[in-house]
């Protein structure tokens, strides 16, 4: 059903002659022998289960089966268990697959949606065989991800995230189900270019990203309210109740697509901008005196209509934004994150912890943004464990340890999940010369805009797999045997990738759908103006390539503090740093 209204509303389905929509595990019991059903759903047990129970008693003229993936990938038996439900009344008209086991937020961006995402992010013996329940998490993976490449139409290279158990284990999965037990529903044909190539990340490469404050509209949205399933429930007292569930989509909104990037100001300008184009809407509406008038008002009143309901959503919304800035002093608190996050920003431990204790002993600081700057602290300066202490000592001054105890304990618990030994990606750039000279270069270059000096680390990671700079030693080729990868690391070398998808286990951010964006708006251009020479961002000398990002989820700091400490008990369990801790 997620899958399905991610796309269409009621509205939209109406328009496809569709009238009554109903989950088949929650049936209204009533016979509509005069419609015909189309059943939309993920080939799993349970489903059939349902279906067969559903055919075996028909409510429906006839059904066309539609599922999400394919059926052989999941059991052979489905197919012959539906024909027995179906022998007696025969009412199965149509069997297909189609692909479309995840969801689309955006064009470039899709999720796979796991059960518990906060699973990805519990504490694991290095080694450990994943669990029964991660075993199904990693299928979940598997399915979804194999949707999005038949959808495609395509069969990517993979590589893989080396030291993360779970990736590993996905990487394996995902190959073999690809180029061993499916190769013949996979192969596309030869590639008139280099292959694309599928990029598996797990989310302790970055722990930043998803811990900042966001200026951009649609991750600020996300950031300081929620979307889900590009639905926002607004909880100002200012909004009228009628208005607070709004539709964040922007395939249905222009102002949206032409705004969902733009940082803070700029949308607030904008939608200056549009409240003036309704009130000069408005005037001429209101003067209706002549026939003519009255035959202008009927041919525009649907237009006024939505340009009506369009200033409300987008004024709502920023008005619930503008509270929360200024109720948690995002602005000081932001620029303090940006710092912290920036590896071009000369910082040292002891001239940084002033600042951060400072805005953790502020009385305006929220709880939540007081432990996401001890955690970027503890991230950035992860060695230095007096000051780390120090900071833990200050929050528990502030009163967070008492009123938050699971929050007070992600500072210690990210270093568990994202530390300097878990991630194989250089986060802050400390570990080669080149990368140290990329950021003394971006730090003489300056910034635009304080709040947005921070890059995701996506960003380099792709730029270097374009360029065929990405370590094979931290970022390995799935292949059967070494002389395969070995052929597949010379061929990359050859000629570089144009398509990669980026898949990152744990989930990913709207700051990186963001960066996809503007990583495919580069190659767009490239691709247009191919004598250009190569862009800005791709070092290789070839075009850049296409991105598509994946996740588990669509993180927001709330979202990301909570599967930290998810497996912790309620009074907190961590604080003092004992057993199992990270020793601060």
């Amino acid at each position: 059903m997620r899958i399905c209204s991610n796309l269409f509303g009621r509205t939209e389905l109406a328009e496809h002659n569709v009238v009554h929509v109903e989950r088949l595990d929650a049936p209204d019991s009533r016979p509509h022998s005069e419609l015909k059903a189309v059943c939309f759903l993920r080939p799993t047990r349970e489903n059939v289960i349902l279906l067969k129970k559903e055919l075996k008693s028909p409510r429906y003229q006839s059904y066309h089966l539609h599922f999400t993936n394919l059926l052989s990938s999941v059991s052979s038996m489905f197919l012959q268990e539906l024909a027995e439900a179906d022998s007696a009344k025969e009412g199965v008209v149509e069997v297909q697959e189609d692909y479309a086991d995840f969801l689309v937020p955006d064009p470039h961006l899709f999720t796979v949606p796991v059960p518990r995402n906060e699973l990805l992010f519990a504490p694991r013996q290095p080694g450990a065989a994943p669990s029964a329940v991660e075993y199904e998490l990693i299928d979940r993976c598997v399915q979804g991800l194999s949707a999005v490449f038949l959808a495609l139409r395509r069969r990517p290279v993979i590589r893989y995230q080396r030291g993360s158990e779970l990736v590993a284990r996905l990487a394996e999965s995902l190959y073999r189900l690809t180029y061993k037990q499916e190769a013949a529903v996979f192969d596309f044909g030869h590639y008139r270019s280099a292959p694309p190539v599928v990029l598996l990340l797990d989310r302790r490469d970055d722990p930043v990203t998803p811990l900042l404050s966001q200026w951009s509209y649609q991750a600020m949205v996300h950031e300081l309210v929620g979307v889900t399933d590009n639905t926002v429930h607004l909880t100002s007292a200012k909004v009228p109740e009628q208005f607070r569930e709004i539709v964040f989509d922007a395939r249905h909104d222009d102002f949206l697509r032409r705004h969902m990037y733009k940082n803070y100001g700029e949308v607030g300008a904008s939608v200056k901008a549009l409240v003036e184009q309704f009130q000069s809407a408005s005037t001429k509406h209101s003067r209706v005196e002549s026939l003519e008038d009255m035959r202008r008002f009927v041919l525009e009143h649907s237009d006024f209509q939505k340009l009506q309901g369009n200033v409300s959503k987008h004024v709502n919304l920023m008005t619930q934004l503008s509270e929360a800035v200024s109720d948690r002093n995002l602005m000081e608190v932001s620029q303090a994150e940006q710092e912290l996050a920036n590896p071009a920003a000369s910082l040292t431990a002891a001239a940084s912890i002033e600042d951060v204790a400072r805005l953790l002993r502020a009385p305006g600081t929220k709880d939540v943004d007081r432990v996401r700057l001890a955690c970027l602290y503890a991230l950035r300066f992860e060695a230095d464990t007096p000051r780390l202490r120090q900071l833990l000592d200050c929050l528990q001054a502030a009163g967070v340890r008492d009123r938050e105890p699971k929050l007070y304990a992600a500072v210690e618990g990210v270093l568990r999940y994202g530390g300097s030994a878990r991630r194989a990606g250089d986060l802050y750039g400390g570990r080669n010369l080149l990368s140290k000279a990329r950021n003394v270069f971006k730090g003489l270059q300056g910034v635009d805009n304080v709040y947005t000096q921070h890059t995701p680390l996506l960003t380099e990671t792709v730029a270097a797999l374009a360029a065929d700079r990405l370590d094979p030693g931290a970022y390995p080729y799935m292949a059967a045997t070494g002389d395969e990868a070995a052929t597949l690391a010379a061929n990359a070398k050859r000629m570089p990738p144009r398509e990669v998808i980026v898949f990152i286990l744990g989930g990913a951010t709207y700051e990186e759908a963001k960066a996809v964006e503007e990583m495919n708006e580069r190659a767009a251009a490239a691709a247009a103006a191919p004598a250009a020479g190569p862009s800005a961002g791709n070092t290789g000398g070839g075009p850049p390539p296409r991105v598509v990002l994946g996740g588990t989820a669509m993180l927001n700091a709330q979202a990301f503090l909570a599967a930290l400490t998810a497996g912790l008990p309620a009074e907190g369990g961590g604080g003092g740093g004992g057993g199992g801790g990270s020793g601060l």
